[in-house]
Parts: structure tokens; C-alpha cells; sequence
């Protein structure tokens, strides 16, 4: 009996062995690029550039290479000053140094093998406040390899800001950084310690906003920012909140570092790639040089917050109850990384 194949069934067959064909990347997988990373800010304090060498593909911290010392590093303003930066540790040249709005600066980095590498210039432009923040514990559902449900609670960050506030409506970039106040406690505990503990919030969260999106002066609630609502909002959690205004230039390039960073990995989305910052050899406008020089107004805000002021109970890590699980770090706060018996002068 003379079988027939399903059309359907051959057209997938003809699609999948069109496919399934050998791509032969052209990749050089010894050569590396320098990588400056550098931020000028009206703020007056220790402004940093660090140069390293990153590899030809990948954004994880596999690829990234040894710092570049011996560098003369400087930034360049358009009235002819010059501020000259220190190799404070390898790859890390810092100084203290307070830019002014209206004026445009640049770096240059002269490597060890005489290599120059310039940024474009860049005006800075003063950033609007910030307004106090949204916070709001929202529900999270994650479905696990076992295919059940599970419930987490989560702390949503929302930022507000007064763009009239300032006369030129800049494009804005937001970072933030954490701090929690961790008391020890366990069954029969004599004497215990507080630590405060610094926390990492926003790693590959790039978020960046175009002002042309805004139809009025105010923006409220624009979101920023989801963490586990967890043990660390117990006693008191600390946001370190900080808004820079930046160029349309640098936006179109965090827009790209986005992009690339929250690739879902679906077949027909583009391959992630190597994004072009504003840096360039002066010798050879070919050459690749990664990483971004910005020049940027700050806005600094700090915003402390905890289950009290959120309305919203979270059991504390470490517990006097001999049935509630008992964790190492409960007896000796210190072993956890990043935590200081420093309280800070600034904590309530």
C-alpha cells in the first residue's frame, strides 16, 4: 500500500533540513578590545575610570580580562582645563573633580603602548529631582520544574521626578544601590549583633527613560525597580537612589545594552553583539574601543523603608525559637558578605 506524506508534515521536513546547516562564524577568539568605563557628574567627589580588556564576544564576567595599568588618563573640558586622573589600583584611575552644567568634557586615555583613545565630547546637563518613591509589595507566581505554583512577594520601586524643574528636559538613566540593617538572634543568645549590610540591586537592570514619552512636566510612578520582598525589609532597608541626566547619545546606547541583556533567546531574535560607545582610537577611527565615557547631572536620593512602613509583615531571618530554622549567619552576621558592625551616620 503506497503511503502519502501529509503536506504540512513535508513542508516542516523541507524547513527544518534548510535549518539545520553548519554556519561558520568568523570570530578571532584571541583578540581582546579595550573597555573604558568612565562617569564625569556635577556631583563634587571621586570621579572613576576604569580600563580593562574585554573579550571579542559575550557580555557574562567569563570574558572579562585583566585591568590595563599604567595608563595617563584625563578629562578634557571646552574651556582648555585638564584634570588628570590616578591609578588608584590596576585599571581604576580616579580624582576628586565636580563638573559644571553647560559645559562639555571628554576623556582621553593614553595607553602603555601609545595608543590614544578619546570620547566625544559631551555637554552636561543638570538632572531634575527626585521625587520620594512608589513602593508597593505586589504577588509573583513562578511555576517550577515539577510544574507547581509557587508564591513569592515582591517589592515593586516606582520613581517620580519634577522634569520642569530644570530648563532643558533631559533624557534620564537611574541606578540604585541597597543597605540592611540585620540583627543576630538564636535560641538562648546572650549577646548579639546588628550588621548592616550592603546589597547589590540592579545588576544588568538597566533602566533609561526619553523624555519625549512625557506629555506633561511631572513623571509618577514609572517603574524601576522589583526585589524579593523578604527578611531584609524586617528592620530596615535603605535605598540609595540616584538619577542621571544623559545625552540622547548615551540613552541610544543603553537602549542597546537593554536590548541586548534581555534577549529571551527565541530563535529569530537578533545574536547579541558588541554595542559601540562613544569612544575612539585617534589614530584609528576603525579600530573598536568598548565601553561609554558620561557626562551626566545627578539627582541623589535616599529612601529608607521596612514591613512597618509598608504596611506589610515579613517574618526576620533569625529567630529565638528553638522550631524556627536556624541559620549560621544568625550567630555571627559578619560571615555574611558585604556586612559592617559600622552603623552608618546617616541610619535612624
Amino acid at each position: 500500500m503506497k503511503k502519502t506524506i501529509p503536506a504540512t508534515l513535508l513542508l516542516l521536513s523541507l524547513l527544518f533540513a534548510r535549518c539545520i546547516s553548519e554556519i561558520n562564524l568568523d570570530i578571532d577568539s584571541n583578540r581582546t578590545w579595550v573597555n573604558v568605563d568612565g562617569l564625569v557628574t556635577d556631583s563634587l567627589q571621586v570621579q572613576t575610570i576604569k580600563i580593562k580588556r574585554s573579550a571579542v564576544i559575550g557580555v557574562g564576567n567569563d570574558n572579562i580580562l585583566p585591568p590595563v595599568e599604567g595608563c595617563a588618563v584625563k578629562v578634557l573640558d571646552d574651556a582648555g582645563q585638564s584634570f588628570d586622573f590616578t591609578e588608584t589600583e590596576p585599571g581604576v584611575y580616579t580624582r576628586e573633580m565636580q563638573g559644571l552644567p553647560g559645559r562639555a568634557y571628554q576623556v582621553e586615555v593614553k595607553m602603555p603602548d601609545g595608543k590614544t583613545i578619546l570620547s566625544r565630547p559631551s555637554v552636561l546637563v543638570e538632572a531634575p529631582p527626585l521625587l520620594p518613591i512608589t513602593a508597593e509589595i505586589t504577588e509573583k507566581t513562578i511555576i517550577g520544574a515539577n510544574g507547581r505554583a509557587t508564591t513569592t512577594n515582591q517589592l515593586s520601586l516606582g520613581m517620580n521626578t519634577e522634569l520642569g524643574a530644570v530648563s532643558q528636559r533631559p533624557y534620564l538613566r537611574w541606578r540604585a544601590t541597597g543597605e540592611y540593617e540585620f540583627k543576630e538572634n538564636f535560641p538562648m543568645a546572650l549577646s548579639t549583633k546588628t550588621c548592616y549590610i550592603k546589597n547589590n540591586l540592579d545588576f544588568n537592570n538597566i533602566k533609561i527613560f526619553d523624555p519625549n514619552e512625557l506629555e506633561g512636566t511631572t513623571l509618577t510612578n514609572e517603574p524601576f525597580l522589583n526585589t524579593a520582598f523578604d527578611y531584609r525589609f524586617a528592620d530596615q532597608y535603605c535605598f540609595h537612589l540616584f538619577q542621571y541626566a544623559i545625552s540622547e547619545e548615551e540613552y541610544r546606547y543603553w537602549e542597546q545594552m537593554r536590548d541586548i541583556v534581555t534577549i529571551d533567546g527565541s530563535l529569530f531574535d537578533p545574536p547579541p553583539g558588541t554595542v559601540q560607545g562613544n569612544l575612539y582610537d585617534s589614530n584609528d577611527p576603525d579600530e573598536l574601543i568598548l565601553g561609554y565615557f558620561s557626562v551626566s547631572g545627578v539627582a541623589y536620593r535616599r529612601e529608607f523603608v521596612n514591613s512597618n512602613s509598608l504596611g506589610f509583615f515579613v517574618e526576620p531571618r533569625c529567630s529565638s525559637l528553638s522550631f524556627r530554622p536556624q541559620y549560621p549567619d544568625c550567630r555571627a552576621c559578619q560571615t555574611i558578605l558585604f556586612s559592617s558592625l559600622d552603623k552608618p551616620v546617616y541610619w535612624p
